[in-house]
């Protein structure tokens, strides 16, 4: 369901806008209405709506300035603007900031509707283009999310579920009917012939191998998805019959087919335990050998706790350089980051799967070993920020912190901040921050903005009210500045400084 605001200084077009339209039989869920713009704007950085269906004669903020504000704070909003004024330069103004929805009043129903099926449809396209997207960088980062599966779970066999759990959905592991097979006497001479073949042969028959073909010292471990038991018969067969250059004795499969996809992958990799060296082969011949490298879970458990043990940024920064040397390659780095910022970050229930490839896309955009480490000295400070208290979180403590020091950007919004910093979804991060502050973040930062204006006006109290606003983030905006101050003062800010004139 897509979320809708209503936004208009007439309450009965309010209430016929909410009433006129059965909106969840389109596929919208109504969540709130607005009397003015500086309303409708802070709704909206609250609430993050989908669609807002809005008066283009707003008082307070008109109608094409909340929407210039609101697409600083969330560019995906699509606004339905409504209007008694004919004139072409509003439609030319509202389509300078992507606007293609521009009614006239009075609202024809039907025209109504049909703006919001054609966002419905645009929203449906966009969430197929993201889907396929989201799985394009899965589908990238496969072998090295693979690579760090087996490697976590190596080390972490006696408790197991956790670490399979977090990476059964990265992976799209199917939760039930996978097998797997252990072909034994494969000599290593014969190994990539052996794994092409393998490769072939799953292929031919639309077989979907679920991992990687992995060797450890003459035993071959095939993991794939069989419809039938006679799928099992005809591989052993075919297994039993193969020959490769270099072979000199005939392969012994046994298959193994455990109750629950977890349970097989705990008895495959506790027999691969046992072995320093574990290779594992990409359909490609690609052959990856897993070893304690710098990027083994031992190492990432090293790192992290020297991180844990940091005092502050710094000490972070200073850990991070010793391990992100120049000499390593590209490709170890990133492969050392996605461990760390798993092993920090584990993926939980209410963070959606989104955030998780939000974080892998940036961290494989970074095209040097210097831009991941800067990366990373912002990821690992959100595992690093101590709660002020029992009730608050890690992400509300440096959420907080972040905005003490930069409530001077015009632009800082809450999902800036979610997507960009703390790596989770916004609506996760909002919901947080109304139950462990009891305010909306708006009004949190705005009332951190109104304290540093009052500090700076008690300084400077000669100083001109536009630097004032300028120097607190409301950018050259001095109008809503004013407004914001009176409502949290009940005077304006003229008032304020004529009141701290002396007698």
């Amino acid at each position: 369901m897509l979320r809708l605001m209503i936004a208009d200084d007439e309450q009965i077009i309010r209430e016929t806008l909410a009433e006129i339209i059965d909106y969840e039989a389109l596929g919208y869920t109504l969540i709130a209405a607005a009397r003015n713009g500086m309303e409708a704007y802070e709704i909206i950085c609250d609430e993050y709506p989908d669609v807002v269906i809005t008066d283009i004669r707003m008082p307070i903020l008109g109608g094409l300035e909340l929407i210039e504000r609101a697409m600083k704070s969330d560019s995906n909003i699509t606004f339905i603007l409504l209007s008694g004024y004919s004139e072409f330069e509003y439609a030319k103004q509202a389509m300078r900031y992507g606007v293609r929805h521009y009614l006239l009043k009075p609202t024809d129903k039907d025209e109504l509707i049909d703006a919001l099926n054609a966002v419905r449809q645009e929203r449906l396209l966009e969430s197929r283009h993201k889907e396929e997207s989201r799985r394009e960088i899965l589908a990238k980062l496969e072998a090295p999310l693979e690579q760090c599966f087996l490697m976590e779970a190596l080390e972490s066999l006696d408790n197991f579920p956790p670490v399979y759990r977090k990476y059964q959905s990265l992976l799209s592991i199917p939760y039930a009917h996978l097998t797997a097979c252990v072909c034994s006497y494969v000599e290593e001479v014969c190994l990539k012939r052996f794994a092409s073949d393998v490769y072939q042969y799953f292929a031919a028959r639309h077989i979907p191998l679920c991992f990687p073909v992995l060797y450890v010292r003459n035993n071959a471990i095939l993991i794939f998805q069989a419809a039938a038991l006679k799928d099992l018969e005809n591989l052993k067969e075919y297994l039993s019959q193969l020959t490769c250059p270099g072979q000199t004795v005939t392969f012994e499969p046994n298959i193994l087919h455990p109750d629950t996809s977890l349970n097989l992958f705990h008895t495959v990799f506790g027999k691969l335990s046992r072995f320093e060296q574990i290779l594992m082969l990409d359909p490609g011949g690609k052959v990856n050998e897993i070893h304690n490298n710098i990027a083994s879970p031992s190492q990432i458990n090293r790192i992290t706790e020297a991180i844990l043990l940091a005092d502050n940024s710094s000490s972070i920064g200073t850990v991070l350089d010793t391990v992100f040397d120049d000499q390593l390659s590209l490709d170890t780095a990133r492969n050392l980051a996605l461990g760390l910022f798993l092993k920090l970050n584990p993926i939980r229930e209410e963070q959606p799967l989104d955030a998780a490839c939000d974080f892998f896309h940036k961290l494989y955009s970074c095209t040097d070993i210097s831009a991941v480490k800067d990366f990373m000295q912002v990821a690992t400070q959100q595992k690093k920020a101590c709660p002020s208290s029992e009730r608050q979180s890690p992400n509300i403590t440096l959420l907080k912190a972040y905005v003490k020091k930069h409530y001077a950007n015009e632009n800082l919004s809450l999902k800036w901040l979610a997507e960009n910093y703390l790596f989770v979804s916004v609506g996760y991060l909002s919901k947080q921050f109304v139950k462990e502050e009891g305010i909306r973040f708006s009004d949190y930062l705005n009332r951190v903005r109104m304290e540093e204006a009052t500090r700076l006006m008690r300084y400077y109290h000669s100083d001109n009210i536009n630097n004032i606003a300028r120097q607190v983030g409301f950018g050259n905006n001095p109008q809503y500045f004013r407004q914001v101050f009176k409502r949290y003062h009940s005077c304006t800010p003229s008032e304020y400084l004529k009141n701290l004139q002396p007698a």
